[in-house]
């Protein structure tokens, strides 16, 4: 089962919930118990990611291996 963000459209509070998809839309807040509450866009992770600032990345190539071989 995924995991889920959602808002309480009443209390304000942000929490994540295991739950199925067909289940989705029967989630109620966990601090008020309010039954509206709004699925948010979550961060993907995949194995390595970070949560966080993107890292910069630089200009050009002058720095890497591959510079000039291209």
């Amino acid at each position: 089962m995924p995991f889920f963000d959602f808002l309480c459209e009443k209390c304000g509070h942000r929490f994540v919930k295991r739950v199925s998809n067909a289940e989705k839309d029967r989630v109620e807040c966990p601090e008020c118990g309010h039954p509206k509450v709004k699925q948010m866009l979550s961060p993907f992770f995949t194995p390595g990611s970070h949560y966080g600032p993107t890292p910069s990345i630089p200009d050009s190539c002058a720095g890497c291996g591959q510079a000039g071989s291209g």
